[in-house]
């Protein structure tokens, strides 16, 4: 694959994370409740936390993995420094998150283990990851023009999908 492809990839699947996140809090009142509660929608909004938590360990949490991060960053060093700074973490502390995160890929989305109770991972920790990696693969990789068509605000890439989200759910209710 070329760099270009595969940055490109890497900044998808940051988009990926932050539709499906903000389509997951679309669906949830300020009384943290769902706002609607067929199955359809529990279901779909149960899908939308997958998907985030699925799309992120591919770039933060699987090493071997095609699309994890420091495959793609030509200075991994420069940006695992300036990532635990935006985070306010240490390299310990973000590589606990990274364990609880795969705890809930493994543990409940691929194999359902027997767990009666599972911890749904705190998302804000991978919203904050997810936009540092995207702003700094446009802002210090693109010596391309990789990303021509690319959303250059990814946090308003989010508030948009989280407006489209809220409507929808407006939408269901009304119905």
């Amino acid at each position: 694959m070329t760099r270009k492809k595969h940055l490109r990839r890497i900044a998808i699947l940051c988009l990926y994370f932050l539709r499906h996140m903000a389509y997951y809090r679309a669906g949830w009142s300020s009384s943290e409740t769902l706002i609607v509660r067929s199955q359809f929608w529990v279901a779909a909004n149960g899908n939308f936390l997958d998907i985030c938590v699925l799309e992120w360990c591919k770039l933060f949490g699987d090493k071997r993995g095609k699309h994890y991060w420091e495959k793609g960053i030509s200075d991994p060093i420069g940006f695992k420094a300036g990532l635990l700074d935006q985070l306010e973490m240490t390299e310990d502390e973000f590589g606990g998150y990274i364990d609880e995160m795969k705890t809930y890929r493994d543990k409940y989305i691929a194999h359902l283990d027997l767990n009666e109770k599972f911890d749904i991972p705190i998302l804000e920790i991978s919203k904050e990851s997810i936009l540092h990696l995207y702003k700094y693969l446009l802002d210090r990789e693109d010596d391309g023009g990789y990303f021509p068509d690319a959303p250059r605000d990814a946090t308003q890439f989010f508030e948009n999908a989280l407006q489209e989200g809220r409507m929808v759910y407006k939408n269901a209710v009304e119905k």
